[in-house]
Formats: C-alpha cells, sequence, structure tokens
C-alpha cells in the first residue's frame, strides 16, 4: 500500500514539474530578452537608473542639460547635468548639488536585474541625495544611440564586400532606434522589417524585400545576409565601424556613412 501511494505522489509531481522540452519552447537557448529604450532615445536621455523601497527613476539627458531624480518617498530633483566622472575600471559617476539638495550618483558595472520587472541592467547604481541612500540599477545608453546611422557592409565572414557590377550598391541598413526599424538594401533588393537593440544585443526582422533578379553571387550573399540578420547577434561601434557578433565572434562589419 506504502509502495502503491509513493508511486502515485511521484508521478502527481512529475506531471506537475515543466517538462525541459516545453521551457525550451517558451525561451530559446542562449537567448535573452531585448530590452525596449526607445522611449528614452526619443527623448533624448543617455543615462537611466531605477530602483525599488522606495521607487525611484533617474535620467541624465546631456541634449536638455538636465539631470532628474525622482523618488516616490518625496525627495526629487531637477538640476543641470553635471560631468560625467569615469574611473579606469568603468566605473562613472556623477555629483551636483550644493548643501541640502547635493546629490551623488555611482555607477558600478555589474549585471543587475530588477526584482520588480525582472529587466537587466548594465550597472548597480547608487544614489545619496538629502542624507539618504537609494539602490537600485541602471544603464548607459551612449553606445546604443551610436546604432542610430546608416552603415554600409565592409566584411561578410572574413570576405571583404565591394559594390556589384551591376547596380554598384554595397548592402546597406538605416538604423532608426526611435521608431524600432531598419531599412536599406541587400546589394540589390530592397529592405525593411522591424529592429530591437539594447546595450548588448541587436535583432533585426523578420524583413521584408523586394523581388527583383540578381546576379548569382549577389543572390548568394543576400541569402546569407538575410539569414544571419534573423537571429540575436551582439555589437561593438567604435572608430565609426559598427561589428555584429556571435559567441564573440565577428559576423560582419559596417562603416558609418557620413
Amino acid at each position: 500500500m506504502r509502495t502503491a501511494l509513493l508511486g502515485l505522489l511521484l508521478l502527481t509531481a512529475a506531471c506537475r514539474r515543466p517538462s525541459t522540452q516545453f521551457a525550451a519552447m517558451l525561451t530559446p537557448a542562449n537567448q535573452e530578452i531585448i530590452t525596449d529604450y526607445s522611449q528614452y532615445l526619443k527623448a533624448g536621455d543617455e543615462v537611466i537608473a531605477m530602483g525599488n523601497d522606495p521607487a525611484w527613476s533617474l535620467t541624465l539627458n546631456p541634449s536638455k542639460n538636465i539631470l532628474r531624480f525622482k523618488a516616490l518617498d518625496g525627495d526629487s530633483l531637477t538640476t543641470t547635468a553635471p560631468e560625467r566622472q569615469t574611473d579606469p575600471d568603468g566605473t562613472f559617476r556623477y555629483n551636483t548639488g550644493v548643501e541640502a539638495d547635493r546629490i551623488t550618483i555611482l555607477f558600478r558595472p555589474d549585471s543587475c536585474v530588477n526584482k520588480l520587472s525582472g529587466q537587466r541592467f548594465d550597472y548597480r547604481v547608487e544614489v545619496n541625495f538629502r542624507g539618504k541612500n537609494y539602490a537600485g540599477c541602471g544603464s548607459s545608453l551612449r553606445q546604443l544611440a551610436l546604432l542610430n546611422d546608416i552603415w554600409v557592409l565592409t566584411d561578410f565572414q572574413g570576405t571583404a564586400i565591394t559594390a556589384n557590377g551591376t547596380r554598384n550598391e554595397t548592402p546597406r541598413l538605416e538604423i532608426s532606434l526611435a521608431e524600432n526599424r531598419v531599412t536599406g538594401t541587400t546589394g540589390c533588393n530592397r529592405l525593411s522589417g522591424p529592429l530591437k537593440a539594447d546595450t548588448r544585443q541587436i535583432l533585426v526582422g523578420p524583413l521584408v524585400t523586394t523581388k527583383m533578379a540578381c546576379q548569382d553571387a549577389v543572390n548568394q550573399l543576400e541569402s546569407k545576409l538575410l539569414r544571419e540578420l534573423n537571429t540575436p547577434l551582439t555589437y561593438r561601434i567604435g572608430d565609426g565601424k559598427l561589428t555584429l557578433l556571435r559567441n564573440n565572434k565577428p559576423i560582419m562589419t559596417f562603416k558609418k556613412v557620413d
């Protein structure tokens, strides 16, 4: 009797436990959710942070030269945006205000997850204002904002890319983070579609393209390019170049168009 009862309990527990196959269907392996920062980019915010207990938020907007801090416990401050002070380890800080309204802000590089929203950030943030300490998570959107441009493909999977002889075009992407869209060309066909990007990852597509006939070599490049763009990639930006990577391996490199 005891054996039968134990078997029934084990069977019930097994039925209630989600299978690894079902879990894989819900969340693709090695794929994190891409955070949408478009509202902050539209506003011109370069730095954001937030926390709980009590709930608080902070934004720094260099175009408007404003730093805003607000907490639900009643503390708030709107002041001139201070200069960023950066340490060799990537930590950066802000100090501004006088006397009772003095505020100090520290961004320390470390993966940080907001407990309420589940959103992942790149920094742990500490704010001291009016003798109170606020802890939370934050991100710098400087690198992300640089994606907003026109990029021409110069290298694909280790092969240099030049204009084809038919239409004298190279593949090109024009990224608009405010609209979460990308337009451009594969080198022959026009392309357009949605785009998601955060401070680490970029996901393009599904893309819609025109159906013009292309030379065989251009067709092959187009197929490979669209296939690679249809998967989450990480990115690097520097010296006027955008590099898209998978598992830290460069897949394609673009040059900024002036």
